[in-house]
């Protein structure tokens, strides 16, 4: 759907906004998951410290932690910037996106996946897991609404478009996944990655395709972790240390999403090619075997 210049950037100020806000409920289901608890009960935030619920006027996304110098309004107890950081992220990945694909379906799409992704990654960090409910349920998910969205004729706008490729994309980069896994595990006698990974990609690569989805377990995922490690080196062992042990879901994210995003122009930039030369990769293999 075209719109106006200030229909577009109304688009953008709402996107920053709701990205914001979900962010807040985010950090909610972070801090919560793990430990069992509900989302909704309790209803309000709590102060860690005095357990007296926090105000809406002082859980402001973003920009509460900012007002209130990061302490509790009642008792003083310091709260993590981290918490504005989430909110933050999300905001801006909710901006990007709208920025990318306008008023599309694929919007709607890609937020909902983002926000998964914000969710998974720091879960993962925390507690070095991936709750099932975020990877099956996108796993699940994502493939159906591919397919609802292809046969009603709304799929243009998604970077995998066609419901075949998307159950592809997702069974291949689960598989291959698994296989390094399996092979690794032989390797070093010891579980050489989760399932949570596994079930990650599977979700993932219903958007990804394939190929893409190749391209983060193989190239953009480990590249990421060998340069945040590294950055972490130059600065200090301590937090090279430190960063060394965040498990591999957050790389796969974070390259899962520049994946989608710029997988194309990275490797046509890379093998010389054309634009938009590599749009056929996504449907290659049924090419190759006559689907």
């Amino acid at each position: 759907m075209e719109l106006n210049p200030l229909e577009f950037g109304f688009g953008l100020a709402a996107s920053f906004a709701a990205g914001a806000c979900i962010g807040s409920f985010l950090n909610v289901c972070i801090y919560r998951w793990p430990l069992g608890m509900s989302t909704n009960d309790p209803k309000r935030s709590r102060c860690f410290n005095c357990k007296q619920e926090i105000p809406w006027y002082d859980n402001l996304p973003i920009i509460s932690w900012f007002l209130l110098g990061g302490k509790c309004r009642q008792c003083g107890a310091s709260f993590s910037i981290r918490y504005s950081m989430v909110e933050l992220l999300n905001a801006l990945l909710f901006l990007h996106i709208f920025w990318t694909f306008g008023l599309t379906a694929a919007t709607a799409v890609y937020f909902l996946w983002a926000a998964m992704q914000v969710v998974g990654s720091f879960i993962d960090i925390d507690h070095t897991i991936i709750p099932d409910r975020i990877t099956l349920t996108g796993t699940i998910l994502f493939p159906l609404l591919v397919i609802v969205l292809n046969l009603s004729g709304h799929s243009e706008s998604l970077v995998v478009s066609d419901w075949r490729d998307a159950l592809f994309g997702a069974a291949f980069a689960s598989g291959f996944i698994y296989l390094i896994r399996f092979l690794g595990t032989i390797a070093f006698g010891r579980e050489a990655m989760g399932l949570g990974d596994v079930k990650l990609m599977a979700m993932n690569g219903a958007l990804l395709g394939w190929w893409r989805s190749l391209f983060v377990i193989m190239g953009l995922g480990p590249a990421l972790a060998l340069l945040v490690v590294g950055v972490a080196w130059v600065i200090s062992r301590k937090k090279m240390e430190k960063f060394a042990e965040i498990p591999f879901g957050p790389y796969l994210c974070l390259g899962s999403y520049v994946a989608l995003f710029w997988a194309n122009s990275i490797l046509e930039w890379w093998l010389g090619l054309d634009p938009g030369s590599t749009a056929h990769l996504d449907s290659l293999w049924r090419r190759v075997l006559g689907w």
